[in-house]
């Protein structure tokens, strides 16, 4: 069995970190940069725009075909940004992916050339007089603004959106990744580019690089990139409530024809407060009540009595959250919330079989293992363990999910507090969703 070892982290700048992974399963190799920085109401889409803007031309290559052609020079390599949020805090992520130098022709050095450009598309923007190139602007704009239409249109996304919005009220976490069409629209050429330069100065920033083996060309280039910047990096916390003090109750009537039931609890256990082996009890736990396909609200809840078209819960480790969310007819709103919170009940009370916890443990074991089959998978893991300020492999993390007990489920259960209870309800005079 393949065992990943861990990466090799160096500190090349103020909060700038270079992270390695050798790993010579993979035919491609892959860079991202990723920088963190506070979820701010005010900010969050001019910084969701930036990564976008970024990816599409540079100064060098100041239209998307130059651009284009340029990566197809370099045998295909493909360059990517996602902008989402960790706790209160905003991640954004530009990479780059191209073929390992071991297959390419002639020893041609893909991998420094492909460290060169993505650092020319993040130092060397298509900017001029402190604005960006309005063309790019304009398209990128109109591209977020329909990326934000399209969480409205997505109700099971709209739902849990909205379900945020009333339990994180006064936290920052009720931020839109995106956040608004209206904030977006008030973007100028000129306030994403100050952003753009905010992002440089301010935001942590990790640099994970998977190749086949060590390049310190790459480390060089990054280094060189990053020694001509001025950085006083800002600290991004999350605001971590641990209990709940009442129920919030709201429900939504638009146009659907299926309705969402959503129960939102605090879990008093989140990063940063508890234990890495208090955390992944926590997952345990949620995975055992309803993570999978044996879990007891699958089982329960939408097998045996039929209440709901799908009901599962998530934990978010970052904000210390477990969720439990469901579609369900109109007029099982009740029942199923009653059906889903006698099943916290017994969690609480250990009605916990053996089964049930062996299988939750095989089905996360086996999700944090093939995870890293790939090598997008692979610098995903990664990305995830050090925006959480861990560097824990797979394996280590598998460990921790199977020496967990059932008396740690337990007492995890019985940290839980209910907070909110969302309904979007509507039309159900058509066929399900």
């Amino acid at each position: 069995m393949f065992i990943l070892e861990k990466l090799k982290r160096v500190q090349i700048a103020n909060g700038v970190y270079f992270n390695t992974i050798i790993d010579e399963r993979f035919k491609t190799s892959r860079i991202a940069l990723v920088m963190q920085t506070e979820l701010n109401r005010e900010k969050v889409s001019a910084n969701a725009l930036v990564p976008n803007i970024l990816t599409r031309s540079c100064k060098e290559y100041p239209t998307s075909l130059k651009l284009n052609r340029k990566l197809d020079m370099l045998y295909g390599v493909s360059l990517s940004c996602s902008s989402s949020k960790l706790g209160e805090t905003q991640m954004l992520v530009i990479s780059a992916a191209g073929l390992d130098d071991r297959y390419s022709p002639d020893g041609e050095p893909i991998y420094s050339q492909m460290a060169d450009l993505l650092c020319k598309t993040v130092f060397e923007p298509n900017a001029e007089n402190g604005a960006f190139d309005e063309e790019s602007f304009k398209q990128e704009q109109r591209q977020l603004l329909d990326a934000i239409d399209a969480q409205f249109n997505d109700k099971r996304a709209y739902s849990m959106k909205r379900m945020l919005e009333v339990m994180c009220e006064n936290e920052k976490y009720s931020i839109n990744r995106l956040g608004t069409k209206e904030q977006v629209d008030a973007l100028t050429p000129e306030t994403a580019y100050n952003a753009y330069l905010e992002l440089i100065k301010n935001s942590k920033i990790e640099i994970i690089c998977l190749c086949s083996s060590p390049s310190d060309d790459v480390q060089r280039i990054f280094e060189e990139k990053f020694a001509g910047v001025e950085r006083t990096p800002i600290k991004a916390d999350t605001q971590i409530i641990q209990s709940a003090d009442k129920v919030k109750e709201k429900t939504d009537t638009l146009d659907v024809v299926q309705s969402k039931l959503i129960l939102g609890f605090r879990a008093d256990c989140a990063e940063g407060q508890n234990t890495e082996k208090e955390i992944y009890a926590e997952k345990l736990m949620c995975a055992v009540l309803g993570g999978t396909a044996h879990s007891k609200l699958f089982n329960n809840v939408r097998e045996k009595l039929s209440l709901c078209y799908y009901c599962a819960s998530r934990y978010n480790s970052d904000k210390g959250l477990m969720i439990i969310e469901s579609g369900v007819q109109g007029e099982n709103i009740e029942k199923a919330r009653e059906a889903i919170l006698a099943e916290v009940e017994e969690m609480k009370k250990g009605n916990i079989s053996d089964e049930e916890i062996m299988s939750a443990k095989l089905s996360i074991s086996n999700a944090y293992l093939t995870s890293v089959d790939s090598s997008a998978g692979t610098q995903g893991w990664y990305v995830g363990q050090l925006m959480r300020e861990h560097s824990l492999t797979p394996h280590e993390a598998v460990q921790l999910i199977m020496s967990a007990t059932k008396e740690e489920l337990v007492a995890c259960a019985n940290k839980l507090t209910l907070d909110t209870v969302y309904v979007l309800t509507g039309n159900e005079s058509k066929e399900g969703e």
